[in-house]
């Protein structure tokens, strides 16, 4: 499973300038590292990135709230991470 494409686009697109890295478990959402507006722009890459559709009315916030919980609705909705 490759999570370096989630990992950098939240480096690089949605932390504040200066915010540690976070680890694969760290909580992004409720830590505030990024809001809710983050949320909806990292939905819209990975529907790009993995060619899946996400509908955020079955889906919580919180299940975007790490890394390895975006990897899991990622791989639910059908999106491959080994080969994106």
């Amino acid at each position: 499973m490759d999570l370096e494409p989630i990992r950098d686009y939240i480096c690089r697109r949605l932390l504040r300038p200066g915010a540690p890295l976070p680890g694969d478990e760290a909580p992004l959402f409720s830590n505030g590292l990024i809001d809710s507006f983050g949320v909806l722009e990292l939905i819209t890459f990975l529907e790009e990135r993995y060619g899946i559709n996400i509908d955020t009315t079955r889906h919580e916030i919180l299940e975007f709230d790490t890394v390895l919980k975006i990897a899991r609705v990622v791989t639910e909705e059908g999106g491959d991470l080994a080969h994106a």
